[in-house]
C-alpha cells in the first residue's frame, strides 16, 4: 500500500478499536497486526505516537495492563451506525476490493479504509465469514486494462472538485495532440463522474466555449482548484449519458440504431455479454442472428465488431460498416 496521510492513517486505527471495550482492547502490536491484515503496513512507532494523538483527539482509554491496551472511550458517539445484512455486506466487500484492484489506485486506500471500518463493527463470527470468504474473490484487469497511477494527487484533487463544485485548472495531456495543446492551462468544471470497465472519466465543462467536454481522468496534470465554484443547474438536460458505450460517445453524438448480422459463434458471445443496456440478441435462421443496440457511433465499438471477423455477415449503418472493412482490409496489407 503506497504511504498514506498521518490524519487517514489515524481515522484506520480508530477504526480498527472503534466498537471495543476495555476486555477487547488492543495493543500497538495487535493494531499493528491488524492493519496488515487490510493490506496496510505502518511501522509499531509510528502506530505508538497515533495512539497517543488519539487519547488527546479522539478520548481513547488505555489499560494499566502491560503491553497498555486501548479502546474507545464510553461517551464517544458513533457518527454513522448501519444496519446490513450479511448477503449485502458481502456484496459491499466485492465491489470495494473490485474498485481497489482493477480501477485505479486512488481508490485503493479508500477502499481499505471501509473495508476496516466494516470488519470491525462486525460481530467476531460475521466477521471470520466474511474475511474468509474474502480470499476466494478474484478480480482481473479484462482487456480494457487497468489505469495508469501516474497522477493520484491530481484524481483526488479532481474527486473533490466533484463534490464541493469545484471548478479546476490542468493540462490535459492527449496521445492525439500536439505539445502546444498539451502544455496549455486549462479551466474545467467537473459534472459527472464515468468509470467504464475500471477507466475513470469526467464529463466537464470548458471554461474557455462553454461546452461540455468527456475527459479521461489519468490525462488531467497539475490539477489545481480555481477559487470559483459553479453551480451544476439543469447538465442533465445537455446529456444523454445512455449514448454511452466503452467510454465514448453521450455528449453531442446523437443514438443511431445498429445492427449486426452474424452467426452463432458471434451471437453467443453477446448473448453471455451485455456491452449496452438497448441490446438484443434475436434469432433469424438457427445458424444466423441479429443483434441490435442503440447508441452513439465509437471507434471502440468497431475495434469490437472487426475482432469477429469471417463470423460478421452484415453491419448497418454503412458508417460503421465502412469503419470495420477499413479496419480489416488495413491489417491485410500489414500482414501481406
Amino acid at each position: 500500500m503506497k504511504k498514506i496521510s498521518k490524519n487517514r492513517r489515524q481515522d484506520l486505527i480508530f477504526q480498527v478499536l472503534k466498537g471495543r471495550d476495555e476486555e477487547a482492547a488492543l495493543s500497538a502490536m495487535d493494531i499493528e497486526n491488524a492493519l496488515k491484515m487490510e493490506g496496510v503496513v505502518v511501522d509499531l512507532r509510528t502506530i505508538r505516537r497515533d495512539l497517543t494523538d488519539l487519547t488527546d483527539t479522539h478520548g481513547l482509554s488505555s489499560t494499566e495492563s502491560r503491553p497498555e491496551k486501548f479502546y474507545p472511550a464510553k461517551d464517544y458517539e458513533l457518527k454513522y451506525e448501519l444496519h446490513l445484512n450479511e448477503n449485502t455486506l458481502q456484496d459491499l466487500l466485492i465491489a470495494l476490493n473490485n474498485l481497489k484492484f482493477t480501477s485505479h489506485d486512488y481508490f485503493k486506500n479508500f477502499s481499505t479504509e471501509a473495508e476496516t471500518a466494516i470488519f470491525s463493527n462486525l460481530e467476531p463470527k460475521v466477521e471470520e465469514e466474511l474475511r474468509s470468504s474474502k480470499n476466494r474473490y478474484y478480480f482481473d484487469y479484462s482487456t480494457g486494462g487497468k489505469p495508469s497511477n501516474s497522477n493520484i494527487k491530481d484524481f483526488e484533487k479532481i474527486m473533490q472538485a466533484i463534490r464541493e463544485n469545484k471548478i479546476i485548472t490542468c493540462t490535459n495531456e492527449s496521445p492525439y495532440k500536439d505539445e502546444e495543446y498539451n502544455s496549455r492551462r486549462r479551466k474545467f468544471a467537473p459534472y459527472v463522474f464515468i468509470l467504464t470497465s475500471g477507466i475513470p472519466y469526467i464529463i466537464a465543462e470548458d471554461q474557455e466555449d462553454k461546452v461540455l467536454k468527456k475527459l479521461r481522468m489519468t490525462r488531467l496534470k497539475d490539477v489545481r482548484h480555481s477559487t470559483k465554484s459553479f453551480t451544476p443547474n439543469n447538465f442533465e438536460e445537455k446529456l444523454n449519458l445512455g449514448n454511452l458505450i466503452g467510454g465514448w460517445g453521450g455528449i453531442s453524438e446523437d443514438s443511431e440504431n445498429i445492427e449486426i448480422i452474424c452467426d452463432d459463434y458471434m451471437a453467443t458471445y453477446f448473448r453471455e455479454r451485455v456491452i449496452h443496456p438497448s441490446q438484443k440478441v434475436s434469432p433469424i435462421t438457427d445458424k444466423s442472428f441479429k443483434i441490435e443496440i442503440t447508441c452513439a457511433l465509437s471507434s471502440e465499438l468497431s475495434r469490437l465488431i472487426s475482432s469477429f471477423g469471417g463470423h460478421v455477415e452484415k453491419v448497418m449503418p454503412q458508417r460503421l460498416n465502412d469503419e470495420v472493412k477499413e479496419i480489416w482490409e488495413s491489417g491485410l496489407k500489414k500482414a501481406a
